[in-house]
This record gives structure tokens, sequence and C-alpha cells, in this order.
């Protein structure tokens, strides 16, 4: 599966990667074990409200929300865990 990171992923990874370089690998990393696996076991859930159509990825602290569409992953956020459903 392919990954596609809208920039707002971009900004908030980079800005992760500042303070805390561990959790922004691991949270690359987890990422892209979904896409190269997503039958495997990994803690999704289906978002619900108006953001109904995403799912989101727990990786340690942090959350990422993203869908999944045919044999693309779009990631659009990844938050710590107290700001991810504050929208």
């Amino acid at each position: 599966m392919e990954i596609k990171y809208s920039e707002t992923a971009v900004k908030q990874l980079k800005q992760i990667a500042k303070g805390d370089k561990k959790s922004a690998a691991r949270i690359l990393k987890g990422i892209e074990a979904y896409a190269h696996d997503p039958k495997g076991s990994f803690d999704i859930k289906l978002l619900k409200g108006k953001y109904a159509v995403f799912k989101r990825l727990r990786i340690g602290n942090y959350r990422v929300i993203f869908d999944d569409e045919d044999s693309v992953m779009l990631v659009y956020e990844v938050k710590h865990r107290q700001e991810a459903y504050h929208d």
C-alpha cells in the first residue's frame, strides 16, 4: 500500500521529531507497518460523528488520523492523544 501524507501531517511529524526523535521514528514505523500489512494486529478504530469516514491508528501516546482507499493510505494528521479529538 502506498502512503501519502498531507501537509499538516508532515508539519506535525517534523514538530514531534524536534522534541522526541524516538516517538517520531516509532510513528513512521507504525504507519509503514500498517501500510505493509493492514490485516495485522493494530489498534485501529473508526471515528464517529462528522469524522466517521476516517480511521484512527494508535501508536503509543500518538494518534494517526487516516483513510485507506484501494491501495493508498492517506495520512491526514498525527497528534498527541490529548489533542487528537478536540476539533
